[in-house]
């Protein structure tokens, strides 16, 4: 009762009840939470959803305007301005949109509630309010020609305020773009209205907002906005063209993928073909694969060691059909032991006369058989076992088949023994004609040897009896062998002799005249003439 004649009373009691609500709060802060919980959930949950609807309406005509070629040049107009792109997007397709709703008390001036579009620049309600009364008095005092002349509406660049005004309060509206005439037709319902709800309330208005609360959902209806192809179609062509550049890049991804499927199989095609090129190498006697470097759009590396007898990498990659460029060899030098280049070797090294037969096993064992000329196997018995993979060389089974006549001529000449008489260094006459047959056989010996590549020599051996004085007897027999080494000079021999006198010195003891011991004997001794070998024969 006291409060319908002033507020003296809300006055005196507001500190008070400000006093009971902190401590209450303070000592009984879950009570408060319990009580406000059912108010304040709903509220955020509203506040949330509206704040993600507008968030989604812009991002969905952002992401319906990126596609068309009005966003394609909208985007370049933000690039070039330095505006977000959402901002560009509502700026060219926005009508209009009503950011704000005041509900102001006419008498007072005071906003009595407030309201904002999501995404709108929101200012203090009560500064707007005071300003727009502050507008609305000006013109009733300087423009207005009577006292119930009224601001219905102002613009200012981009923004229009609308005005709908009655005796004891009034709707302000601030509208970007341009409103249409259904816009005032619309808070003219909703001031109304609010009129007839709120008409106790507006009477006894004393500044205080708080029963005014439930009026917004009526503001809020006038929230509204408008674009220019909202509710339009998009035309066909648009909707064929956008399906034609879908299919473009569909059907240009798939034939990237495409390609790229070719690509990777023909690179896999190419590194195995690669692959099994160098494993050929792997394969091929005498050469060793120790290194490759697979490189992109260049001929691979390869690493490898190489006989000089084995084939050229070249050589084997043309044999079985693949391009050589495709490749670059870095050979080093190698000696190799696998048999078949061993045994190229030997042949090479050798060059085996026609009736030489060679093997070789596994383990490097060379067995030569048949026939080749002395100087041959001479040369073969001293280098075969110096070549490289060769442990052993076995050359018993070799021959030549003057050899055997060398032997049988050389046996003659040794079993030669030519008498002499008595203090005589000339042969019996009886005994000439076997020295004669002697020498002639020792001039076809050295013709013969010199054909083998032998070089033979003769030593000759003088005796005589016991008869005469030692020193007599050597001079005797010295005289005897230089006897038979004259007539082999006389034949033109060129083979070097070695004139011996014995003496009686092989017969010691020995008494009375004995034609046996008054002899001469002969030696030959071979030896090889062939270059870089030093070896004797003797038969």
């Amino acid at each position: 009762m006291r409060s319908n004649k002033d507020n003296n009373l809300s006055m005196a009691m507001g500190p008070i009840v400000d006093d009971i609500v902190k401590k209450s709060m303070h000592d009984k802060m879950r009570d408060f939470i319990n009580a406000m919980f059912p108010l304040m959930g709903p509220a955020i949950r509203k506040s949330i959803s509206e704040s993600f609807r507008a968030m989604m309406v812009g991002f969905s005509k952002s992401m319906e305007m990126a596609f068309s070629w009005k966003g394609l040049r909208w985007r370049m107009e933000a690039l070039r301005t330095g505006k977000p792109f959402s901002e560009v997007v509502l700026l060219h397709t926005l009508v209009y949109r009503v950011e704000q709703v005041f509900f102001i008390h006419s008498a007072t001036g005071i906003s009595i509630e407030h309201v904002v579009n999501e995404g709108a620049d929101s200012r203090d309600a009560v500064m707007v309010s005071a300003m727009l009364t502050a507008i609305q008095d000006f013109v009733q005092d300087c423009l207005a020609s009577g006292k119930d002349g009224a601001l219905e509406s102002m613009r200012h660049g981009e923004f229009t305020f609308m005005v709908e005004k009655s005796p004891l309060a009034y709707l302000a509206c601030i509208v970007r773009g341009t409103p249409p005439e259904s816009l005032r037709e619309q808070m003219h319902i909703c001031l109304e209205t609010l009129l007839v709800k709120y008409a106790d309330e507006l009477e006894r208005f004393d500044g205080d907002t708080a029963p005014f609360v439930t009026c917004r959902p009526y503001m809020e209806q006038l929230l509204d906005a408008h674009y220019v192809d909202e509710g339009k179609p998009a035309p066909l062509w648009t909707k064929m063209l956008f399906g034609l550049v879908f299919l473009a890049i569909i059907g240009a991804f798939g034939y990237w993928q495409y390609e790229n499927h070719l690509a990777t199989e023909e690179a896999a095609a190419f590194r195995q073909q690669m692959r099994e090129a160098v494993n050929l190498l792997r394969h091929e006697p005498g050469i060793e694969v120790t290194h490759i470097n697979m490189r992109e759009n260049a001929p691979w590396e390869v690493f490898c060691l190489k006989d000089r007898l084995a084939r050229s990498p070249e050589e084997v990659m043309l044999e079985h059909s693949v391009d050589p460029s495709k490749f670059s060899f870095q050979i080093s030098p190698h000696t190799s032991h696998e048999p078949i280049i061993v045994e190229k070797n030997v042949k090479q090294a050798l060059n085996l006369p026609p009736g030489v037969n060679m093997v070789l096993d596994a383990g490097g064992s060379l067995t030569l058989s048949g026939t080749a000329p002395m100087e041959w196997i001479l040369m073969a018995g001293n280098k075969a076992a110096l070549l490289p993979g060769v442990t052993s060389v076995d050359m018993s089974a070799l021959s030549d088949p003057r050899m055997n006549m060398l032997k049988e001529m050389t046996s003659v000449v040794e079993n030669v023994t030519i008498s002499f008489p008595l203090n005589s260094d000339i042969p019996y006459a009886e005994e000439m004609p076997r020295l004669v047959h002697a020498v002639d056989m020792l001039v076809t010996i050295e013709h013969l040897a010199e054909t083998m590549g032998l070089s033979v020599s003769l030593s000759i051996y003088g005796h005589a009896d016991p008869t005469g004085t030692d020193k007599r007897n050597y001079e005797l027999s010295q005289a005897r062998a230089r006897t038979i080494a004259a007539m082999l000079y006389n034949r033109e021999s060129s083979m070097p002799v070695y004139a011996y006198g014995m003496g009686a010195d092989q017969f010691p003891g020995a008494t009375g005249y004995d034609a046996r011991k008054r002899k001469i004997e002969m030696r030959l001794r071979f030896t090889s003439s062939v270059q870089g070998l030093r070896e004797n024969f003797k038969f």
